[in-house]
């Protein structure tokens, strides 16, 4: 009888700790794509904010969807990680800035939301700061990046995932039938997201109009 209660408890962890991981910031492993890029697989390996990675984060000149990549291979943990709080200390030395809302004013749309991404993951229960800051991201865009609107898009289906799963579709699949955007991602990238986020196209067809 206790080793059946035992059990029990260890799969009600287990079921819990899936639960928790089932979100579209945590689901969305888009570093799989860029499995060969050399700093995604140091993201991977050490799991750390290195100087070479905060340097690539940080940098304008690279690649939005590469930066992210990078961001999804660092990771996440229920506890939250230190990545945003390091790479926020990265960007205020490198803008002689005093805190985020200082900093994030100069920032160019892609690092922008590339900080909002690593902020959002390391406390993805916490997200709506992160959320803002990827609309100013959206805004400041002049590219009209596939990669800075999908990003955004990810953190804002992450908020909704509490309070309208219909959103967290449709927030996403706005970003896809707009055929202004520059599409700056690997299609395998995008399928990763999409494979995901279209597991809750049903709640969209059957929320009310």
């Amino acid at each position: 009888m206790k080793t059946t209660r035992i059990l029990m408890s260890l799969i009600l962890v287990m079921w819990g700790l899936t639960c928790l991981a089932d979100s579209p910031l945590t689901s969305c492993d888009i570093h799989q794509a860029y499995a060969d890029h050399p700093i995604v697989k140091q993201a991977l390996e050490e799991q750390s904010m290195t100087p070479t990675i905060l340097n690539f984060l940080a940098d304008n000149n690279r690649p939005v969807t590469e930066r992210a990549a990078v961001v999804s291979a660092l990771g996440w943990s229920i506890d939250s990680t230190p990545y945003a709080k390091e790479l926020c200390e990265y960007l205020c030395k490198k803008y002689k800035a005093k805190g985020e809302n200082e900093f994030f004013k100069k920032l160019d749309a892609g690092t922008l939301v590339i900080y909002a991404y690593e902020k959002a993951l390391s406390n993805y229960f916490q997200v709506d700061e992160a959320m803002e800051m990827a609309k100013q991201a959206v805004k400041k865009d002049k590219t009209h990046s596939f990669s800075i609107n999908m990003i955004a898009a990810l953190i804002a289906a992450q908020h909704y995932l509490d309070s309208d799963w219909a959103m967290v579709y449709n927030v996403v699949n706005d970003v896809v039938m707009d055929g202004s955007l520059n599409l700056d991602m690997k299609q395998e990238a995008f399928e990763i997201i999409w494979d995901y986020i279209k597991l809750y196209e049903k709640y969209a067809k059957n929320a009310p109009n």
